[in-house]
């Protein structure tokens, strides 16, 4: 996966601090991401490699198993459509 991953600008976000709910008001979908998931969206936009060093910096996890989290979660937004894809592999 290359490029810079930003936020779709019309996704509401609403942290009910154990978990950040994503609405799209396109579809009316909801998607409730945890700890782990709100530093991703949080750390937006932005490539790979700095999604996965915030990952690193803010839990006890392995680069491995950061980048595992990364790319699991960053398939999902695309498939759901709250995150998009800008550029090449500029963004890390």
């Amino acid at each position: 996966m290359a490029g810079t991953y930003a936020r779709v600008a019309r996704v509401i976000e609403t942290d009910l601090g154990h978990e950040l709910v994503l609405l799209d008001p396109e579809t009316q979908e909801m998607f409730s991401l945890n700890e782990t998931g709100r530093c991703i969206w949080r750390t937006l936009p932005a490539g790979e490699a700095p999604l996965i060093a915030a990952l690193v910096a803010a839990y006890d996890v392995s680069p491995a198993a950061a980048e595992a989290d990364v790319r699991r979660l960053l398939t999902e937004l695309l498939d759901a459509g709250l995150i998009e894809v800008r550029g090449d592999a500029a963004g890390g």
